[in-house]
């Protein structure tokens, strides 16, 4: 792992728009093949996305004090521009690169399903690209938590939220997406099926893409496949390939 990461502002532009959403169909997918083919370009991926979430958690930061409870409003978030921001949160560039140091040291510890697991599994972001940041001052506070890797207390918010309104869809969602990164892989099952039953759900899709790599974690590799079968996830035919093997 490379830790001094050297991004041009041509390839941050590309990556943000990337991260943004805002790429064509077929932009999106030569990026991707760029991601698979390329272990530097997936580095300076995690780079500005770690980068990025710093500057939107401290935003958010600031802002917690005026944020009050009530019902869920979305809106759009602006693509990062400030390049010299991201030069202040370059410290936290190597937690990432930590993390997956450690990561190879228990590789080849694993099984063929858990190596697969690994390979492809990435925690949700979070709500800081697509969705942005709501005013309920909870649920923030929690996706604060969740992306800086207080899953515990994350999933304790979201589940006192939860308590109110049983149903919804993306509280269920998110306590899976935190269990799973907290490696209770049970936990996620259970709430990822929660969402599954809503066919109407905005997240069906990511539900089924990560219930399929919780179950191969758990080596129920056929079980994973049939649910992955499912998903639109743009990893899905690299994955099934790899099983199919």
């Amino acid at each position: 792992m490379n830790n001094n990461i050297s991004i041009t502002e041509a390839e941050l532009q590309h990556i943000d728009d990337y991260i943004t959403g805002r790429l064509s169909t077929a932009d999106k997918l030569s990026f991707e093949q760029k991601l698979a083919n390329s272990e530097d370009w997936t580095q300076k991926l995690n780079h500005v996305v770690l980068l990025s979430t710093g500057i939107q958690e401290a935003a958010l930061r600031e802002k917690l004090d005026e944020f009050h409870s009530a019902t869920t409003v979305t809106k759009p978030l602006a693509p990062v521009r400030n390049i010299n921001r991201f030069k202040s949160f370059a410290v936290a560039a190597s937690v990432i690169a930590v993390v997956s140091t450690l990561s190879w040291v228990f590789f080849f510890k694993q099984s063929p399903d858990e190596k697969m697991y690994a390979a492809f599994y990435k925690p949700d972001p979070g709500l800081s690209t697509e969705m942005g940041v709501s005013d309920n001052y909870i649920f923030d506070r929690a996706m604060v938590d969740y992306k800086t890797g207080e899953f515990k207390n994350a999933i304790e918010s979201w589940s006192k939220l939860l308590a109110a309104n049983a149903t919804n869809d993306t509280l269920h969602y998110f306590i899976a997406a935190a269990q799973m990164a907290d490696k209770n892989i049970p936990a996620a099952i259970a709430h990822f099926d929660k969402v599954l039953q809503n066919p109407q759900s905005v997240f069906i899709n990511d539900a089924q893409w990560y219930k399929g790599l919780a179950l191969l974690k758990q080596g129920k590799k056929q079980e994973a496949m049939a649910i992955i079968e499912k998903t639109d996830h743009s990893q899905k035919q690299a994955l099934l390939l790899k099983l199919k093997d």
